[in-house]
């Protein structure tokens, strides 16, 4: 990698996205020249004299569009990882071009030229390109429905947020493509949270110490009554995309005990931070350490999941979903809050 910390990667991201959208609006605007150009060529389906090939051809190529307006928002703006890193503008205008090339070519779906309904081998290309463009935005499309699925409020344990002011899950959720912690049933429903500050940016400078980052020192309460299980205290800060600790992957941490079968894990603290020890009873809401960046990690993160069994690398041991009871959460355009809400990547929260 080329890029020696996250604002040069944010701005290789930047400017990838602007020659993206770029070419994409230029082939956007010039489509639309030739088709205003041959206007006069051109009818609504239902009024062309289109054969049943046609026909069928610019359905499949509607459904496929109609498919692809469905996984803009998806992979874009919830599945996407380099969306924390991308900048705000670049990514914006990348989607609103996205969405301006969907809509453009549904509307002209519903039209058809002289010469496709005349000529065999223009025919031939549509048919081709309409079954390649239909087949990838309907297989994207099948991630949809599960990526906002969850259990239910009755499955799930009751937590406090763990933390105080705004911040981004940067992995969260069910599903393994906006929860890699998934892939590993004892993490499943695990989550790695970024403080932000007032601008939306998890890091300033250049992110390349992890006092740049906003989460780095940052202080962690309990999620819930329960009963202090372990505590591990001694590890040193890694460096940045540097803590390849696979053996001691969680770093220093807190283990709390809910109640039987359940035990809580807070990874990645700061080394000397911990205010419990343990047996310590301890209350949610109380103050706990400070976040850090030890362990296997990549940047300055807060680590936690929930599973049922009290060793951490316990292969036989089973993540537990957990909803936080009170939250405010952005997860499109708009901020709301939610009661028994759960998180998934790319979420923005607050307390």
């Amino acid at each position: 990698m080329m890029e020696q910390n996250l604002k040069e990667i944010s701005q290789t991201y930047g400017q990838a996205l602007w020659i993206v959208a770029g070419i994409f609006f230029f082939i956007g605007l010039v489509r639309l020249f030739f088709v205003l150009k041959t206007k006069s060529e051109r009818n609504w389906l239902w009024k062309a004299k289109a054969d049943w090939l046609v026909i069928c051809i610019k359905c499949l190529f509607i459904l496929g569009l109609i498919a692809f307006l469905a996984d803009i928002p998806v992979w874009f703006v919830t599945v996407a990882q380099f969306r924390p890193v991308a900048p705000v503008g670049a990514h914006l205008v990348f989607v609103i071009v996205m969405f301006y090339i969907a809509i453009q070519e549904l509307i002209l779906s519903f039209t058809a030229s002289n010469s496709l309904i005349k000529g065999f081998v223009k025919k031939m290309m549509f048919f081709l390109i309409s079954v390649f463009c239909s087949a990838s935005f309907l297989l994207a499309a099948f991630i949809v429905p599960g990526t906002y699925l969850y259990p239910s409020v009755n499955e799930c344990v009751i937590l406090e947020l763990p933390v105080k002011g705004n911040w981004m899950a940067m992995h969260a959720g069910e599903e393994k493509w906006v929860n890699y912690h998934s892939n590993y049933p004892p993490q499943m429903y695990a989550m790695d949270i970024v403080k932000l500050n007032e601008e939306g940016h998890f890091f300033v400078n250049n992110g390349a110490d992890s006092s740049d980052f906003l989460s780095f020192g940052d202080s962690v309460f309990a999620p819930c009554n329960g009963i202090i299980y372990q505590t591990v205290n001694g590890f040193k800060t890694q460096q940045i995309y540097k803590g390849e600790d696979t053996i001691n992957p969680a770093g220093n941490q807190i283990e709390i005990e809910l109640a039987a079968k359940q035990y809580l894990f807070l990874a990645h603290l700061l080394k000397g931070s911990l205010q419990v020890k343990t047996g310590d009873t301890v209350v949610a809401g109380q103050f706990l350490a400070l976040s850090g960046n030890s362990g296997n990690t990549t940047f300055p993160h807060l680590h936690m999941h929930l599973q049922n069994k009290a060793i951490l690398n316990d292969t036989n041991a089973l993540g537990l979903p957990y909803r936080f009871k009170q939250m405010n959460r952005k997860r499109f355009v708009f901020w709301g809050s939610e009661e028994n809400a759960f998180l998934i990547r790319n979420d923005k929260f607050s307390n």
